[in-house]
């Protein structure tokens, strides 16, 4: 079973609400990830993308969040891909 919502809770934790996850706790979770993480990751990948291909041309704020996302999860998924190879 994986653990990632659970890391990133972890991750979150101190941060207000309006804060982002700072790009050492990112690093600091794909660490933790393994096989049922990066499967995760992946498909919160094609969610995010899915979910913005819906969002209305006018909307732009929900996009650029849906991006962002996106990203966070892109870079996320390289970094625990390459810990899992030993890299």
């Amino acid at each position: 079973m994986s653990q990632l919502t659970a890391l990133i809770a972890q991750a979150k934790a101190g941060l207000s609400v309006q804060q982002d996850i700072p790009q050492e706790r990112w690093e600091a979770i794909a660490t933790q990830c393994g096989a049922e993480e990066i499967a995760e990751i992946k498909t919160r990948i094609a969610s995010l993308k899915a979910a913005r291909e819906a969002v209305e041309d006018w909307d732009g704020d929900t996009r650029d969040d849906l991006y962002f996302a996106i990203a966070n999860f892109t870079r996320l998924l390289e970094l625990a891909t390459a810990h899992a190879q030993g890299e």
